[in-house]
């Protein structure tokens, strides 16, 4: 089965914008100290200590220690940051434990849980506002005063309505997330096949190499590079001499194995901007881009000789030899003459000697 992108992906970045958010709320929660320090009653100095400077200091250990352990530890960051987010609730809500209403600050790492996409870290979450939530109406005088038992069930009903829809919307997102994954392995799955399945009607089953359909879609795509002057074409035809004869001799499963040699040999020459093609029986094309003529024919003739002097088992041990003709192009030369000329060249290394090697005559107008 094909992978999905994990999850965890980014969890760095996110991880750093939670950060953020905790500063954010740390300056946040200053300037508005400092706004109600315009209308409070408190006498000045005993509100900038208590409301201020207190809850400030408070929270900036918390960011610190929250960005150290991010830092340091090399997991468990999601419980940090979760952890982190219901101390920042506590503190602020405990220092105006007179608004009742900060109290659904609490929900607060609930929110942060939720960007994790994971039913323990969410719960995890959950448990931590339950526990703030009863150890401020439990150990703080002022919110235990304020609020009722029927309010706090209340307030307790609420957070756990709102957990609710915490989980009812991390249940879609995960639903979405699974569809998606469905979605994304079929497309895959897909792509593979087409791309298999494409390389399967371009290649030649027996000997690997391209077979006699591509080598005419690679041909017309470089001739017409080449007739642009943006690129260097040779081509070079290749023919088993006297392969008819080991097939009568040894029979036509040697002369496959010998045919996949050969193949062998030309595709370990070649590099990987030139194409080699089975054009068809005993016959192959090799299609040279970026290739000074020079450097062309010393590969070509490196291939008859590595060729002529490799024996094969197959035929007791025996070689075999190749005719090639080669053929540069030209602009304007067009598909149809530089194949014609380079297979005038293998006619006539074919009947001159053969393993060998014949480059095509100039053409009347080089000349």
């Amino acid at each position: 089965m094909l992978s999905f992108p994990s999850l965890g992906i980014n969890q760095e970045r996110w991880n750093r914008l939670l950060l953020t958010s905790f500063w954010c709320v740390l300056v946040l929660s200053v300037a508005l100290e400092c706004m109600f320090l315009q209308i409070t009653k408190v006498p000045t100095e005993e509100f900038v200590r208590l409301y201020i400077v207190k809850p400030t200091l408070i929270l900036i250990v918390i960011v610190i220690l929250a960005e150290s352990s991010v830092r340091l530890l090399k997991k468990h960051h999601d419980y940090v940051l979760i952890t982190s987010a219901t101390l920042i609730t506590v503190t602020i809500t405990s220092i105006h434990s007179s608004l009742e209403y900060l109290l659904f600050f609490l929900f607060f790492p609930i929110m942060i849980s939720i960007f994790y996409f994971q039913y323990k870290k969410l719960l995890y979450a959950i448990i931590n506002t339950g526990i703030a939530f009863f150890s401020l109406y439990l150990l703080d005088p002022d919110i235990h005063e304020s609020i009722s038992s029927i309010g706090a069930i209340a307030m307790a009903g609420i957070l756990f309505i709102y957990s609710g829809i915490a989980f009812g919307v991390l249940a879609r997102g995960r639903e979405a997330f699974m569809h998606l994954r469905t979605s994304y392995e079929s497309n895959q799955e897909l792509l593979v096949r087409t791309i298999l399945m494409d390389k399967l009607a371009k290649t030649d089953a027996l000997t690997d190499t391209y077979n006699h359909m591509a080598y005419h879609e690679y041909k017309d795509h470089l001739v017409e590079q080449a007739d642009n002057g943006g690129l260097s074409l040779h081509l070079a035809i290749l023919d088993i001499d006297n392969f008819k004869k080991v097939n009568d001799t040894y029979g036509h499963k040697a002369g496959d194995e010998v045919l996949q040699k050969v193949a062998s040999i030309a595709r370990s020459k070649t590099g990987s901007n030139d194409f080699v093609a089975r054009y068809g029986g005993e016959e192959f094309v090799i299609l040279f881009t970026e290739k000074s003529f020079q450097e062309v024919h010393d590969l070509v003739e490196d291939i008859r000789s590595s060729i002529a002097s490799t024996h094969h088992d197959a035929l007791n041990g025996l070689n075999v030899t190749v005719s090639i003709g080669l053929n540069p192009y030209s602009p304007g030369m067009g598909k149809e003459e530089l194949f014609l000329r380079a297979d005038s060249a293998l006619y006539e290394a074919k009947h001159s000697g053969k393993n060998r090697t014949v480059v095509a005559s100039p053409r009347l107008a080089e000349v």
